[in-house]
């Protein structure tokens, strides 16, 4: 399973609805910031995860994890003060983080019946593990096309920001939300 957890990049949109004190480039400052946090969480559950021989208690262990992770990304997000020119955005991500984690709930619930396990990622052949991954392609298509929104910002386009605006009034953002790219086929 690819390391959604860039997935979670996607996250660079998120946080909880309104018109708030954040400017554009703090709020996707902070974004970023929760998912390298969320990133590096992910990378060293599956390095600690990976480094044995799996075992159904460590799998269910893993995809406790999992969650938590998870959970805590989500609050994070939702608990931002997204500036009025990013809520659909952020509106958005929150959606799409919150269909990951509502299927990872599924596949950890799969995870927990296992009466054997023999591979580390032995759960992607499950109903529920192909239904996770099909939300993580979304949150990497979202994650993407957050970031080429925030891409945009350099070249003089801004966030629902009035064109009489002169350019150096308008706010460019840079930001890298770590979205995996997308695969060719």
């Amino acid at each position: 399973m690819r390391r959604v957890w860039a997935g979670t990049c996607l996250a660079a949109m998120v946080a909880s609805c309104g018109g708030g004190t954040l400017t554009v480039s703090e709020y996707a400052e902070q974004v970023e910031d929760l998912v390298a946090v969320m990133e590096a969480q992910f990378a060293s559950l599956d390095s600690q995860w990976e480094s044995h021989a799996p075992t159904v208690d460590g799998a269910r262990a893993y995809w406790d994890g999992r969650l938590e992770i998870r959970y805590e990304f989500l609050e994070n997000i939702r608990a931002l003060d997204a500036p009025a020119a990013v809520t659909d955005q952020h509106t958005g991500a929150i959606d799409v983080f919150t269909r990951i984690t509502e299927a990872d709930e599924a596949l950890a619930a799969r995870v927990a019946t296992l009466e054997a396990v023999t591979e580390h990622r032995e759960w992607l052949a499950t109903p529920e593990g192909e239904a996770s991954l099909a939300v993580l392609e979304e949150v990497y298509a979202f994650c993407r096309a957050s970031q080429a929104e925030f891409d945009a910002t350099e070249e003089g386009e801004s966030f629902g920001v009035d064109s009489w605006l002169s350019p150096e009034m308008r706010e460019a953002v840079r930001v890298a939300f770590g979205c995996p790219p997308q695969e060719a086929g």
